[in-house]
């Protein structure tokens, strides 16, 4: 198990943009960022998540009913990495804070139903760990949905903890999700000829980005993939 890794007071700003405008948009983002170094090619990495909820979703309807106050509970993978991140994603109001740990994939492979997260956590004295012990034992979280995807990453070449992300081929799998084991197939959550592009910042964005949003006509949405994910696989998609 490795040190905690903190995010405090990020923001970030969500687009939907074509596929097809994706290379345009690099290739105007790059006097000022150089791509993330996990990214092996310009095809980035594979992303997989598992989001643990309630039985009754409560971490869903905090988001649905626009509570200010809410968490996340999710198991995120990095490609074939040999490590999970136990994470813990909370916003307040739009400040948004992320506590996470990473944990070995081999010890997770056997721990993916409560229960077990449970014993193997109990035996932590990571500070993070034992919070989301807590987390899972207060609201009786369970495996509820997995979310896989593919991200190409860059940062701010400034020092800044500025990060633009397109991520894209959005599936989620709602049928015994595993973080350890992927699975194959899935239902995509967006139209899969739209990318998800996030602009990620501690405190401000450059001017140079704003003008660059402006001079695409990018236009900002409010968008969860868990709940989306969620609202499709159970709600028909009426409530996101």
């Amino acid at each position: 198990m490795s040190a905690v890794i903190k995010h405090f007071n990020r923001f970030e700003l969500k687009y939907l943009v074509p596929h097809t405008r994706v290379p345009e948009l690099v290739g105007a983002l790059s006097d000022h960022v150089r791509p993330d170094p996990h990214s092996l090619d310009a095809a980035g990495y594979p992303i997989h998540s598992v989001y643990w909820d309630s039985a009754g979703l409560g971490f869903f309807w905090e988001k649905i009913e626009g509570l200010k106050y809410r968490r996340k509970l999710r198991l995120r993978r990095y490609g074939d990495s040999d490590s999970v991140f136990l994470e813990i994603k909370q916003r307040i109001d739009r400040t948004l804070q992320k506590r996470r740990v990473r944990w070995p994939l081999a010890q997770l492979e056997q721990a993916e139903t409560p229960e077990a997260l449970d014993a193997l956590l109990a035996d932590s004295d990571d500070r993070i760990a034992l919070e989301v012990l807590f987390l899972r034992r207060h609201h009786e979280l369970r495996p509820t949905m997995g979310i896989s995807y593919r991200r190409r990453a860059f940062l701010a070449d400034t020092g800044t903890d500025l990060r633009v992300t397109f991520d894209s081929g959005v599936k989620y799998h709602d049928i015994e999700p595993s973080v350890t084991r992927p699975p194959d197939a899935g239902k995509y959550i967006l139209d899969p000829e739209l990318a998800v592009m996030e602009i990620k910042f501690g405190h401000s964005v450059p001017l140079w980005l704003c003008k660059l949003v402006s001079r695409f006509e990018l236009q900002m949405v409010r968008l969860s993939k868990y709940c989306s994910a969620v609202d499709r696989a159970w709600f028909g998609g009426v409530l996101t």
